[in-house]
Order: C-alpha cells, then structure tokens, then sequence
C-alpha cells in the first residue's frame, strides 16, 4: 500500500476509509453461476462414482431378500 503524506497550513481534521475488500463477494453473478456450476458438477462427479462402487460392491444382493 503506497503511504501517503498529508500536510496542512493549519490544525486540520484527516478522515481515513478502509475498505475490506473479499474478492469472493465482489463476483458477478455469472462468473457466481461458473463457480457454482463447477462445484455441482465435481460433486455429481464423485456420487456418481459411489453409486457405482456401491452398485458393483452389492453383486445383485439386495438386503431386502428373505432368506
């Protein structure tokens, strides 16, 4: 952050703003939509996957067969 000097002639009042600033919340809401739609698809990504282990784990047993 560059420093900034301010001098005045006579007693003066110096008012200073900070601003935080999260690059988060300063999205559009398409670049919004982007994220999200990536989130939702590395999720559905990974259920997909166990729902596919499950199913080849399972060999065609189901628990709800009488013995």
């Amino acid at each position: 952050m560059p420093e900034q000097t301010i001098q005045c002639a006579s007693a003066c009042t110096v008012t200073v703003v900070h601003e935080i600033t999260l690059p988060v919340l300063d999205l559009s809401p398409a670049e919004a939509a982007q994220i999200s739609s990536a989130i939702l698809l590395v999720w559905s990504v990974g259920w997909a996957f166990r729902s596919l282990i499950q199913t080849i784990r399972s060999d065609g047993n189901s628990s709800t067969q009488e013995d």
